[in-house]
């Protein structure tokens, strides 16, 4: 078989994704393309791929703005089958609504849906996660990935379901498309910034360019946090989000090595934000204890 995986990414979680996505259709022989959305990103052709994958990170309950740019270019064959594998960090209801515009566009073009998968990483924004708690979302990630291989193989097709509360909520609430533009007009660097360029280097966008040995912003800004999140030197503020800036890498791909967490982070006496994580982890684990057997 022959797969497409289209995908954006911010700050890498999605291309963490789609590349163990990759390995896995590798694995069973298939070949694979992947397309990542950047500025000028030329168009995918669609046609003679058997799955495509499409792949986001959710901003503000909703599709990232450059994503659905370039979706809009897309061209499915009718009866082509896709798939959706978005991510957040956090598992609230009003994230199911993120998807509308991606699957009215299809259904218009008949392609044929297989299925919507939200996979948690950590957060870019807000505040920054625990290793261990990472350990497990990429545990549970692990589990989840099993479960979508196994539904694309038994032609099974689960819905995300959205109501119209969460579509109307997510409508309001989804300003990335014109909010990075405003926002960026407030980024600036402090006195740490040494013009290394590795953020004019890495911005998806183009939108920033290295003057007088510092980093300069424009307007073309979808606030993915790239820049901020990667700055060596911890040296660029973000405007009127400075409050929630996390400037942190995260090794993705050594802690999945590293295995589970010593104890459960997430257990059914967590409170507060970490109580949304309750019912998605135990969801996950009812299913693939159903699919592959072990325990729940």
């Amino acid at each position: 078989m022959k797969i497409l995986l289209v995908y954006y990414t911010g700050t890498y979680n999605t291309r963490f994704l789609t590349d163990r996505i990759a390995e896995r259709f590798a694995a069973l022989g298939c070949s694979v393309c992947k397309t990542e959305i950047a500025r000028n990103t030329p168009v995918a052709d669609l046609s003679g791929y058997d799955y495509v994958g499409l792949g986001y990170p959710v901003y503000a309950f909703n599709t990232p703005h450059p994503f659905i740019k370039y979706f809009k270019k897309l061209k499915f064959g009718s009866g082509q089958k896709y798939f959706i594998y978005k991510n957040s960090g956090e598992t609230l209801g009003l994230n199911n609504a993120s998807s509308r515009k991606i699957l009215r566009k299809a259904k218009k073009e008949n392609a044929t849906f297989c299925g919507e998968y939200h996979f948690v990483m950590p957060y870019n924004i807000h505040f920054e996660f625990d290793r261990e708690f990472i350990k497990q979302i990429l545990e549970k990630d692990e589990k989840l990935m099993d479960i979508m291989f196994y539904n694309l193989s038994a032609g099974i097709a689960p819905v995300v379901k959205s109501n119209f509360f969460y579509n109307l909520c997510a409508f309001f609430i989804g300003i990335q498309a014109i909010g990075g533009a405003v926002n960026s007009l407030f980024y600036k660097t402090n006195g740490k910034c040494n013009g290394c360029g590795l953020c004019a280097k890495n911005c998806p966008n183009g939108n920033i360019r290295i003057k007088n040995k510092k980093a300069v912003f424009s307007r073309s800004c979808d606030m993915c946090m790239r820049c901020s999140f990667y700055c060596p030197q911890k040296a660029i503020k973000i405007g009127f989000l400075q409050g929630w800036q996390v400037n942190r890498y995260y090794d993705l791909f050594k802690l999945r090595k590293d295995g589970a967490p010593s104890e459960p982070y997430i257990t059914g006496k967590s409170k507060g934000f970490y109580k949304c994580f309750i019912k998605t982890f135990d969801e996950i684990d009812r299913r693939h204890a159903e699919i592959f057997g072990g325990e729940k």
